[in-house]
């Protein structure tokens, strides 16, 4: 992938993860739609040692199946695009996949537990469907916003894995920069690293930290350290170092 490419990149990450994001959101309101109709004429006493024992760990995993393949999917389409500059094993890149899988799978287990535990409670309080769904929605990461986030969040994480790893097989003279969308939204930290130019492995930790090369400016981070380049779109140091300026960060 060349420098641009970052940007279709981005865009790829944003659409899956609002699509899986929907999806999501779908599964809660279906998984607790369905256990409400488990609870029959069931008194509220009884329904909570029915549930007691009912895996919804197993039965959300279940519903949020088309989510988890395009979850896989897009970080196998994302290869595709990853700029290539150092050999990586297929063991190497499944087992950087099945890490970045296992984020959602432990967010879904999460999103099963709280369901059961908010269902419970609906039942006991005679409360409705809809107020269990916005009881889930407000705790463990699990409203919209948050579990985009969390998606976003994760993909970049593993495109930067790779990077990273990429970047452990290169000669110490080899130059990196930091790339990415320069905007309203782009982070202080990520326009004094985009600011910096073209920097060493060993640069780029000495002034910034090993973490950035992972996890770049954090959460949501549309970001990342790549080989330079000559081509330099999507890095902009000047423009970096005027709104630096502009917002009297430095």
């Amino acid at each position: 992938m060349g420098i641009d490419g970052l940007m279709s990149d981005q865009l790829f990450i944003e659409q899956n993860s609002e699509l899986i994001t929907d999806i999501l959101l779908r599964v809660q309101e279906e998984t607790i739609e369905s256990l409400y109709q488990l609870k029959g004429s069931k008194k509220a006493s009884e329904f909570a040692v029915f549930i007691e024992n009912l895996d919804v760990k197993q039965i959300v995993r279940a519903k949020a199946r088309n989510a988890i393949s395009i979850f896989d999917n897009t970080h196998t389409d994302m290869l595709q695009t990853i700029q290539g500059f150092a050999a990586l094993s297929e063991q190497t890149l499944q087992s950087l996949k099945n890490y970045s899988t296992d984020t959602l799978l432990n967010q879904l287990d999460n999103m099963g537990q709280v369901i059961k535990k908010e269902v419970v409670k609906g039942i006991i309080a005679g409360t409705g469907i809809q107020t269990v769904v916005e009881s889930v929605r407000g705790q463990g990461a699990l409203s919209s916003s948050q579990l985009q986030t969390l998606i976003d969040t994760s993909m970049n994480e593993y495109s930067r894995s790779v990077t990273k790893l990429m970047i452990d097989e290169m000669p110490e003279t080899t130059k990196y920069q930091y790339i990415g969308a320069l905007d309203e939204k782009t982070r202080p930290e990520c326009l004094e690293m985009m600011a910096a130019g073209d920097l060493t492995r060993k640069q780029i930790i000495s002034r910034f930290g090993s973490e950035v090369l992972i996890s770049g400016g954090g959460y949501n981070c549309r970001h990342k350290w790549e080989i330079a380049l000559q081509d330099k779109f999507a890095h902009d140091p000047k423009g970096a170092k005027k709104i630096i300026k502009d917002k009297g960060l430095n």
